[in-house]
């Protein structure tokens, strides 16, 4: 083991795809990063469906050569049955751009690749005390029977479900548990199954290394009899795993309590949460890792914040901020989701708790919590409009070549935080009805700057105005973005395109 520095700018507890996103992107930034993981990589590990975003992601850690894997499956279709008993809809193609991978040697590729930037690792290893003192972390570990301490500034627990007390969270669904297992599959099932049943929901996919996993999603009251045969009993009922039940013979089947939940005190002294250790998603979803991946990119810009400006109240409420958009934005698409399954109209009681959950802090108080549930309680104001069908770009900038335009008097501006250059910083918003939510940048062009200096040029004017600084056809996506939208309009009409 490499001479432990004497303090770390940041210490990561964990090393799944959350801490070494987080791990990268620190490191990147030139700050001392060290880790510590409890297991001998490579390891098992579950959630090998990952969702098309999680290549830009890679993409921008420079790391997009570990999803080179000629073993993972790429462009796997699915049967779903959800909206109707009867039909089955057919998904193409893992949504365009999806990907399943052995997740053990993904983390231990990310890894080995977090290591190449000089990260320090501690592994395997087990953390036994951790305390705060003048403004730095004093962490006990065991490693090869002896014991080391770590000092750091910052410390982000990235240890995941396992790794957070029952007492710390707070559910933000109904509670609910996987019932899973896999089977031998020599390319035989090469599609996807998912479907609605009655106690909940079947999740089937071809996983690496030729095997099939099959999990089921139900009430944990619903295995409390009868627990070995509740994952072969769901199936039976179901159209298209049925055929499948003769193939659970003598084979190991696991559970885990996938309920959703948020820490209900994710940043505490610059003891600070993320990926699962910090909010779960429902398995309906399939961008968790991608999720947890996301919102460690924000968090060590938080970071970043923190260590050049200490005293500054911006990175924890950004941090919280965006914590708490994810988790409320996540809750209402998964209700809807649940929504729209036949069962929902069946009053079945899986299906009907789901849809209507109701945050309860009363024992689970802090001042993050207390957001949490003020934003919990609303329902999506903004989300109003899409912009769906492509915009004929030139068509839209030559019809309007030389008429002057203004910025539309429904539009309104709002401070919150944004990112520049690496910190978080206060920023006007830009709120239209037409816009999904307040936009400060838009394809990185500040739109309050931009608002300022072209109300009242000429559509010709304002694309010269915008090419100084970024390439014509980009200039044009973005003028005919606002246009079209009408965040810019021409006597306050624009022609709808």
């Amino acid at each position: 083991m490499k001479i432990l520095p004497e303090t770390f700018d940041v210490f990561i507890l964990g090393a799944g795809p959350a801490g070494l996103c987080a791990a990268i992107r620190l490191l990147d930034m030139g700050y001392s990063v060290g880790l510590l993981e409890q297991e001998v990589f490579p390891r098992p590990q579950i959630g090998e469906s990952l969702s098309p975003g999680i290549r830009n992601i890679f993409d921008y850690l420079n790391a997009s050569p570990i999803l080179d894997n000629s073993e993972y499956l790429e462009n796997t279709g699915a049967k779903v049955i959800w909206e109707s008993r009867e039909e089955i809809y057919n998904r193409s193609g893992q949504q365009n751009g999806g990907i399943i991978v052995d997740r053990s040697r993904l983390d231990q590729e990310l890894l080995k690749f977090s290591v190449s930037k000089d990260l320090y690792v501690i592994q395997p290893g087990k953390l036994l005390h951790s305390k705060k003192s003048e403004d730095v972390w004093h962490l006990e570990i065991a490693h090869n029977s002896e014991e080391v301490t770590a000092k750091a500034k910052v410390v982000l627990d990235a240890r995941g479900r396992k790794g957070t007390l029952l007492s710390d969270r707070l559910s933000i669904a109904p509670p609910a548990v996987a019932v899973w297992t896999h089977i031998e599959n020599n390319s035989i099932y090469n599609e996807a199954f998912i479907e609605a049943v009655d106690n909940g929901w079947l999740w089937g996919s071809p996983i690496c290394g030729k095997r099939y996993r099959i999990m089921a999603f139900t009430d944990p009251a619903a295995l409390k009899t009868n627990k070995d045969r509740h994952l072969w009993n769901l199936m039976q009922k179901t159209q298209l795993f049925a055929s499948l039940t003769g193939k659970l013979k003598n084979i190991s089947i696991e559970t885990c309590s996938v309920t959703s939940f948020v820490n209900q005190l994710p940043w505490h002294n610059q003891f600070i949460k993320i990926g699962e250790a910090a909010f779960t998603l429902d398995p309906l979803s399939s961008t968790g890792v991608e999720k947890a991946m996301r919102f460690s990119l924000q968090t060590a810009i938080a970071v970043n914040t923190f260590l050049k400006d200490p005293d500054s109240e911006h990175p924890k409420n950004f941090y919280e901020e965006k914590m708490i958009e994810s988790v409320v934005s996540h809750a209402d698409w998964t209700a809807d989701y649940y929504r729209n399954a036949w069962l929902y109209n069946t009053q079945s009681e899986f299906w009907t708790k789901r849809t209507d959950f109701k945050l309860d802090i009363s024992k689970n108080k802090t001042d993050f919590t207390s957001k949490l549930e003020k934003e919990f309680s609303k329902k999506n104001i903004l989300i109003e409009k899409k912009q769906t069908a492509s915009i004929p770009v030139d068509y839209v900038l030559y019809s309007l070549w030389n008429e002057e335009v203004i910025v539309s008097s429904k539009i309104a501006f709002k401070s919150t935080y944004a990112v520049d250059k690496d910190c978080i910083v206060i920023k006007e918003a830009v709120i239209h009805p037409n816009l999904e939510r307040p936009l400060v940048y838009l394809d990185q062009i500040e739109l309050f700057s931009l608002f300022k200096i072209i109300n009242g040029k000429t559509v010709s004017g304002v694309l010269n105005h915008l090419n100084h600084n970024i390439p014509l056809e980009k200039s044009k996506k973005i003028l005919a973005f606002l246009l079209t939208n009408q965040l810019l309009v021409v006597n306050e009409k624009c022609p709808k395109i």
